[in-house]
């Protein structure tokens, strides 16, 4: 069973907007932190559960956080007798009182980055940063955290770099987050929101917002840029559409940088295809497609996706 798992670095942000990439230090010990009981938060009125654990094959300690599968939304099974019925109908039966979506996060030793394999609606970056902002207090002092997808080195020096975004093309699909950070975003939700809640897995939005000026660079400019920086780090940015039926998905992300000519005294425009650029690693979970997915067989999947990873040193920063 194929499955991504992708690479993201942890950004701490002051009160002054300055921007403090964690080190592999400091990881740890928000690890450390996480160790002794399990904590949970409302994050965008769902509660998150998050808590480090250890796992002895192979050995490695890892962040693991669920939240709780709407009972609206739990599956239907077959017994042995054929009898097809809501899961939820057969809670005392069972003896089970909740469905957990979860997503594992594995630091990559000696790096600032992290690894991360989410369940098909398990927590999203966006929300497990709010729960390392309130878990590490940062809101106290005016702080606040993201999680950046790993990009290749010239589109993350093109972002870093450039004086502006003068257009951005975004493709949301599937249910987009009605309490988003992005005002585009929230724009895209109220869009679809003239769907039934039974057809958001059919439904896309494309938007493309533009300055209609050449390269003049601005307040205007800025907010794109800012925007764009937002969708990245609050979104699943997927190569995958089908995972648009267990949520929603970004498929499409495209910034027209302007930057500074080398040659000129002229700015010049330059793309960035974040769906193209963002690192991930395909790997086989299992052996057998009815394996089931332990923390073993998860872990093991995520340090050959690390191994993969670090064979690529060069092609990110």
């Amino acid at each position: 069973m194929t499955k991504k798992v992708r690479f993201f670095a942890g950004v701490e942000i002051d009160k002054d907007e300055k921007r403090h990439t964690w080190s592999a230090d400091a990881w740890r010990r928000f690890v450390d932190l996480c160790a002794e009981d399990s904590q949970t938060f409302r994050v965008r009125g769902r509660e998150i559960t998050g808590k480090s654990e250890q796992c002895f094959s192979p050995a490695v300690t890892y962040l693991h956080l669920t939240k709780n599968r709407e009972l609206l939304d739990w599956p239907e099974v077959g017994d042995i007798e054929g009898t097809i019925s809501n899961l939820a109908t057969k809670r005392e039966q069972t003896g089970i009182a909740s469905i957990l979506e979860y997503t594992y996060l594995l630091p990559v030793a000696g790096t600032s980055y992290i690894a991360l394999f989410r369940s098909s609606s398990g927590p999203l970056p966006s929300a497990i940063a709010s729960w390392i902002a309130l878990k590490k207090n940062l809101m106290e002092d005016g702080s606040s955290f993201e999680l950046q997808p790993v990009l290749r080195n010239n589109a993350r020096q093109k972002l870093n770099e450039s004086l502006g975004v003068k257009s951005l093309e975004i493709r949301f699909e599937g249910k987009p987050n009605r309490d988003s950070q992005s005002v585009i975003e929230r724009a895209a939700a109220e869009a679809v929101s003239v769907a039934g809640e039974n057809d958001y897995a059919n439904m896309s939005v494309d938007l493309r917002i533009s300055t209609g000026r050449a390269t003049v660079v601005g307040e205007s400019t800025e907010n794109i840029r800012k925007e764009a920086l937002t969708i990245l780090s609050n979104n699943d940015i997927s190569f995958h559409p089908l995972e648009k039926f267990f949520g929603g998905a970004v498929t499409r992300l495209r910034a027209n940088t302007i930057q500074a000519s080398q040659d000129s005294d002229k700015n010049v425009t330059e793309q960035v295809d974040f769906i193209k650029e963002s690192l991930t690693e395909d790997v086989n979970f299992g052996s057998m497609r009815d394996d089931e997915m332990t923390p073993e067989i998860i872990l093991s999947g995520m340090m050959e996706a690390v191994s993969k990873f670090r064979k690529r040193a060069g092609e990110y920063n």
